[in-house]
């Protein structure tokens, strides 16, 4: 009986190691385990990022002499794996570099961030906050608003925090709660000048935003951090390259990989552009999954044919593109 043509096209096949994974050998598997914990504690280094982190980071020092008075936040949405969490933790990372290159000595409290989630509330989200603080009463169910709130202002004050990052912004849009409700309670905590509010969040978070519009005034013009139009020659690609070079280099470098795969070349570097929509941060995910997977063939690199595998059991699933662009079309 003859079988159905693949409806993703040919895969490429695997040069090195062996045609599947093998699951059994501890050493690969040892290999492939080391991917993930790599990639989440290593940045990578990429403009646009930077930019985002220079802006927050002017932004927080420019409140800091106005606390106790009407401050501005700032809010960033875009979509999900365009590397905002990784993002997140170079800011902190950065803020403490220059710290202590001012000479100061460190503050584990400079920048406190929270995640936040589909149960969170403005009470939960004050709450979370002062756990970060280590306040002895921040689940004391006694609380009002205004007194976790009350608390902050204490405890941040006598701690030295710069800023607080609310990430998955979006969550606070909840459907059994009147978003302007939220929103009013934030421009408050912003009009008391409590701390620098950052809300960071999905393409959902623009619209929560936007849905009050004093609110979305007091975050000044919206942050972004686009995806990389690969397809136009210019800035874009050459930022693309650039990135996708540097993680080819820093998998080597590390001994995750056992040389540069070429992520950056002809064959490669387009279906990885349209595979990951330009995003940096699904670039990572999607190299990772693909390094995985060829560790556990034996292969010392990164084939088309591991992000062949990546994009049919992971980017397809995620919604992130309907085709499988490693693979060669059926005529």
């Amino acid at each position: 009986m003859k079988s159905s043509p693949d409806p993703y096209g040919v895969p490429p096949t695997p040069r090195h190691g062996d045609p599947r994974p093998v699951f059994g050998d501890r050493t690969r598997a040892v290999r492939a385990a080391a991917v993930t914990p790599f990639l989440k504690s290593n940045y990578i280094e990429h403009a646009p990022q930077r930019d985002v982190i220079d802006q927050l980071l002017d932004y927080s020092l420019s409140m800091l002499p106005l606390l106790g008075r009407p401050i501005d936040g700032r809010g960033l949405s875009e979509h999900s794996g365009a590397g905002k969490s990784r993002m997140i933790e170079r800011l902190v990372e950065t803020a403490a570099t220059r710290r202590r290159d001012a000479g100061q000595s460190p503050n584990p409290y400079q920048i406190v961030c929270v995640e936040l989630d589909k149960t969170t509330t403005i009470a939960s989200f004050y709450r979370q906050v002062l756990f970060k603080l280590k306040d002895e009463h921040w689940n004391d169910t006694r609380s009002t608003t205004d007194d976790l709130e009350d608390r902050i202002v204490t405890l941040s004050r006598r701690l030295g925090v710069e800023a607080l990052v609310g990430d998955e912004a979006q969550h606070l849009d909840r459907k059994t709660t009147n978003a302007d409700q939220v929103t009013d309670r934030l421009k408050t905590f912003l009009n008391r000048g409590v701390l620098p509010l950052i809300l960071i969040g999905d393409e959902k978070a623009k619209s929560f935003f936007a849905k009050n519009p004093t609110f979305a005034v007091r975050l000044g013009t919206p942050l972004a951090l686009k995806p990389l139009d690969f397809a136009r020659p210019g800035t874009d690609q050459k930022l693309f390259l650039k990135f996708c070079d540097a993680l080819d280099t820093v998998l080597a470098a590390s001994g995750i990989m056992d040389r540069v795969s070429g992520l950056g070349r002809p064959g490669i570097r387009t279906p990885l552009a349209q595979v990951s929509g330009g995003h940096v941060g699904r670039v990572c995910r999607l190299v990772g999954e693909a390094a995985q997977h060829a560790l556990r063939r034996g292969s010392p690199v990164i084939e088309p044919h591991d992000l062949s595998v990546a994009t049919r059991d992971y980017a397809i699933g995620l919604g992130w593109i309907a085709r499988d662009p490693f693979s060669r079309r059926m005529r």
